[in-house]
């Protein structure tokens, strides 16, 4: 009876890790999906974000609502749209669907005061939080 008893706590044990490793994998799927990181590479965002500093980033949130005066986003660069920059949410016209955009630092930033206003779905993530360096941990 000992070794049947045995063999049913290895099986209750094997069920229970399956069903972790299955919500890992989704969790994991989910994040990738959803989810990346970026390192913040220029002085325009400071004193908030510095360079070398790691951020969350998320898509989830823009095919649902447009962006917020003041959120922080990812848009792509009009200049080079295989690049994308970090800036704050300087203005939007709910009407026309333009999206102004400017960096923290306006001495060091190139945003919309020098190449005007985006389209709204140029747009592609939303910083959520910083999580490098761990002294400035923290959502943004």
């Amino acid at each position: 009876m000992s070794t049947e008893r045995g063999r049913h706590r290895s099986l209750s044990s094997f069920l229970v890790r399956g069903a972790a490793l299955g919500a890992g994998v989704a969790a994991v799927s989910f994040a990738r999906r959803w989810l990346d990181v970026v390192e913040v590479q220029g002085g325009s965002m400071a004193p908030t974000l510095l360079p070398g500093e790691w951020l969350l980033v998320e898509r989830r949130t823009y095919p649902r609502r447009p962006p917020r005066v003041g959120e922080i986003v990812l848009a792509a660069d009009p200049r080079d749209p295989t690049r994308e920059l970090i800036k704050r949410v300087a203005a939007l016209d709910g009407e026309t669907g333009l999206v102004s955009l400017a960096g923290d630092a306006p001495d060091a930033s190139t945003d919309s005061r020098s190449f005007g206003a985006l389209p709204v779905t140029s747009i592609r993530w939303r910083v959520i939080g910083r999580y490098y360096p761990l002294q400035r941990l923290g959502r943004l």
